[in-house]
């Protein structure tokens, strides 16, 4: 089930967070700005986080950063963090994600930012097939 993230979700998010972080040796995380950044995706009116539930664990979260759009009166908003553990739920997130964007008019464009060497690239072929766009080294989504 998809459903929106809950400040009780925090713990959950900031394990897979960590799963995530560990595969870039070079990365030192700070858990306490992580927790804060998760707190602050779920509380922020403007911002999207969703998890993925089965069984009442989060095996799936997808957070989206939004902010002003440099040259532009819309806003961007970036996929700051995807993440499933379970096949098929991370498509669902990104579906969510683009049905959140499309009742938001005041977004403009929605990115999200390749990581070749930990991300399968067979999530930007479904991303590609919700409708983001290549452009450059990003994917981007027009709202």
């Amino acid at each position: 089930m998809i459903r929106p993230a809950t400040l009780a979700d925090i713990d959950a998010i900031f394990g897979l967070a960590l799963k995530d972080a560990q595969s870039y040796e070079l990365l030192r995380p700070d858990y306490d700005k992580m927790r804060k950044g998760i707190m602050m995706s779920i509380s922020g009116a403007n911002h999207y986080a969703s998890v993925s539930e089965i069984d009442g664990e989060v095996v799936g979260v997808l957070i989206g950063l939004t902010s002003d759009n440099l040259w532009a009166q819309r806003k961007n908003c970036l996929i700051a963090f995807w993440k499933s553990l379970v096949p098929g739920e991370g498509a669902k997130l990104l579906r969510n994600f683009k049905f959140w964007l499309s009742q938001r008019r005041g977004i403009r464009v929605a990115g999200l930012v390749p990581d070749s060497d930990h991300i399968d690239w067979r999530a930007y072929a479904l991303a590609e097939r919700i409708g983001f766009h290549r452009n450059g080294g990003v994917f981007l989504l027009y709202n």
